[in-house]
């Protein structure tokens, strides 16, 4: 990692030549090298999908000389390996659901965790510990992790992954002063001291509606799923429009579960009532987003005249291929460090990564860019010139949301090509 200047930092994306050998020997590498995974009781087995025994909580802790049957020295100053006794560690929990009931959240906290793993592999110091713990699928469960990871030392905590678990981590961690890094993309419990690492929804609107502004378009109709991400992308283009003395002339939300040919046809009859063009935010994605785009040209809407606008959920080959898409326009993170992640990825671990792993990775490559700017603290976490990930550029805001330097990507006939790149450094003023 180098610097970009006093306060702006690149987080190293992960090298393409890693071979597929390294995915045998990660973890033992790990443990036996510069940095080290602490366990979680029981050890998280990465990609197994078996589910996980709750972690115990309230152990006794031992005097500083003792050892628990893993290795690990408990004292004052925390949980710490023995080979790395002596040393001044810097720890980072990490809180995920690995014993959810459900397999795709399983799944996706075991991607997670292997992001974080293939982080620390590739930028920890000699003296970094990350600490599982698991979160199940609960607030209490949650914040009773949040409670142990305290006691064992940690200077930072990534995850949890739920909105509902991040309050009471949080209250936990904030007796201590730790900053949390969260995953959740539901604005209402950052702050206090969490900040989410997460791509929002509302930054993906903001992005792709001032692009469209920028190249003409001032009104703005929406088409979206009766859904938590369909309402926060709604409120996102409304606040957008007020804020810049745009039009909003119509907005439907339709029931996810069943045909939305009603509220595509008020949306269709609304637009062709205009003059002028009219930025479509339709939130939505795979077979939903298939069915609805043909249906709107049926009832009317013109491509031409009407910009389609989406969010990262249209970042998917299966959807480019749609002739009532050419052209549209969505915001997504750049795509070079990230394809480069996916491809290290896929290559060590035999699997594509899930959507959030690649911002587990960038959460831990922060925390560890902290630490050995012995800064693993709140004003460290939001330095205002911000970190440039592979999820591209992001800082976080003082109310704990994070501001992201999209980029905006047009649907051809190729494929998605990048037509705007994301920014490469903040303005210097203002969030």
């Amino acid at each position: 990692m180098t610097s970009r200047s006093p306060s702006l930092r690149n987080l190293k994306a992960p090298s393409p030549t890693l071979g597929p050998r390294l995915g045998l020997v990660l973890a033992a590498l790990m443990l036996a090298s510069a940095c080290a995974t602490a366990p979680t009781r029981p050890p998280v087995s990465i990609g197994s999908g078996q589910p996980r025994v709750d972690p115990v909580t309230g152990e006794v802790i031992g005097p500083a000389t003792s050892t628990d049957p893993s290795g690990f020295v408990r004292g004052d100053g925390g949980l710490t390996p023995a080979f790395m006794e002596g040393r001044d560690v810097k720890r980072a929990a990490v809180l995920l659901p690995f014993s959810h009931p459900n397999a795709q959240v399983r799944t996706e906290a075991e991607s997670m965790l292997a992001g974080i793993e293939l982080a620390l592999f590739q930028n920890g110091g000699d003296n970094f510990l990350i600490m599982p713990l698991d979160t199940a699928a609960s607030a209490s469960t949650a914040e009773a992790r949040a409670d142990q990871a305290i006691r064992d030392g940690a200077d930072i905590i990534l995850g949890p992954l739920f909105a509902a678990q991040v309050g009471p981590v949080k209250a936990a961690a904030q007796r201590k002063s730790v900053p949390v890094v969260a995953f959740s993309n539901d604005r209402t419990v950052a702050g206090g001291g969490a900040y989410l690492a997460s791509v929002m929804p509302e930054e993906e609107v903001s992005r792709i509606m001032r692009y469209a502004a920028d190249k003409g378009t001032r009104s703005f109709a929406f088409l979206g799923p009766d859904t938590a991400y369909g309402r926060q992308a709604e409120a996102a283009m409304r606040s957008e429009t007020a804020a810049n003395g745009w039009t909003i002339i119509a907005s439907a939300f339709y029931d996810p579960a069943k045909s939305a040919s009603s509220e595509v046809s008020r949306i269709a009859s609304a637009i062709k009532s205009q003059s002028g063009q009219v930025g479509l935010v339709l939130p939505e994605r795979g077979t939903k987003l298939l069915s609805i785009a043909p249906l709107l040209v049926v009832n009317g809407v013109d491509p031409g005249s009407t910009r389609f606008l989406g969010t990262s959920l249209w970042d998917d080959s299966s959807v480019w291929r749609e002739p009532a898409l050419s052209g549209a326009l969505y915001a997504a993170v750049d795509p070079d460090n990230l394809g480069t992640f996916r491809e290290t990825y896929e290559r060590i671990y035999g699997r594509k990564p899930t959507d959030l792993s690649a911002a587990a990775y960038d959460a831990a490559s922060l925390a560890i860019r902290l630490a050995a700017e012995d800064n693993m603290k709140h004003g460290g976490v939001t330095d205002p010139e911000g970190f440039m990930g592979i999820n591209g550029l992001f800082r976080f805001r003082l109310d704990g949301t994070s501001q992201r330097g999209l980029a905006v990507k047009q649907i051809g006939g190729s494929g998605a090509t990048v037509v705007e790149d994301g920014l490469t450094r903040f303005p210097s003023t203002g969030s």
